[in-house]
């Protein structure tokens, strides 16, 4: 059993914000995790209870993790009564945002509410972990527009910046007012396609260096449209697995140029990291005994 020092989190968070000054991009705020609101209505569900499952099989890498996500390197202690809802039960190997680049990225706006920009699978599936318990987490500050003259102005200059994705699991446009308030997979809505993609990255597509904004959801807007799916075919490990191999198939087979929507704007398949053929001993790994789709029906 690893024995917790003196030194908590919470004086690390301290620590973390009063240490030599950071560029403005790299500001790094610690808040609860509840006050942390979405820039997107969806999530991929099944993305989220994989990495569940597979972190509380490994507590190990469950608190290396956040320790890492908070910018804080790794875990330095913790022991088997060790909980993220309790901040004070393990320590991390250096102060938060010691690594702000490893720090999830969120704004701030007129409202005076900080609103994630990256990381709403990464929140939920540590809110997850904790059992829905509030707990204290670090994001990086990469735009301050609380000086804006209004929320319609904020939400304007969100878009513009591709920095919000306003669409729900069916493709349809939805109003900011129509955000949860919260990220967790109990507020927000499940986006089935997102999971998907997020199976099929390193067998279909790579993600590239330099990848467009959203490429997920872009990868799965398409699919929605290529590849329909329903509720059944992904209630079962074999059904899921069928489904991506079709899903690989016609995704490797399309046009390159064809583009993600049916906006002229949108990446095309090439700029999304599209692959020419399927990485098919990935795909195959998925369903085997310690894969993916094993992990996520708990086989």
């Amino acid at each position: 059993m690893k024995r917790v020092t003196p030194v908590l989190l919470a004086s690390l968070i301290t620590a973390g914000l009063s240490c030599s000054p950071l560029s403005f991009a790299q500001t790094v705020k610690t808040l609860n995790v509840s006050e942390i609101r979405p820039t997107q209505p969806a999530i991929g569900a099944d993305e989220v209870n994989y990495k569940v499952a597979t972190l509380q099989g490994d507590r190990q890498e469950l608190f290396d993790d956040f320790c890492e996500d908070i910018g804080a390197k790794g875990v330095k202690t913790f022991d088997s009564q060790s909980s993220l809802a309790q901040p004070t039960s393990f320590t991390c190997l250096a102060a938060v945002g010691t690594e702000p680049d490893d720090v999830k990225s969120a704004v701030i706006a007129p409202d005076h509410h900080i609103y994630l920009t990256d990381g709403h699978h990464t929140v939920s599936t540590y809110r997850a972990l904790a059992n829905n318990q509030d707990f204290p987490f670090a994001v990086r500050i990469t735009n301050d527009f609380s000086q804006l003259a209004s929320m319609d102005q904020f939400w304007s200059t969100m878009q513009q910046q591709h920095l919000t994705w306003l669409e729900d699991p069916q493709g349809k446009p939805v109003s900011p007012a129509q955000l949860p308030q919260q990220v967790s997979l109990q507020t927000m809505q499940n986006d089935p396609y997102r999971s998907i993609v997020y199976f099929l990255r390193g067998i279909a597509y790579d993600k590239p260096d330099q990848a467009p904004p959203f490429l997920e959801f872009y990868l799965g807007s398409w699919l929605r449209t290529q590849q329909p799916v329903n509720a059944q075919q992904l209630s079962t490990k074999a059904g899921y697995m069928a489904y991506l191999q079709q899903a690989a198939a016609t995704l490797v087979a399309a046009q390159g140029s064809q583009h993600s929507t049916d906006k002229a704007d949108s990446p095309t398949l090439s700029q999304l990291g599209q692959r020419k053929t399927v990485n098919e001993k990935k795909l195959a790994k998925l369903a085997e005994p310690g894969g993916k789709l094993s992990i996520l029906f708990k086989e």
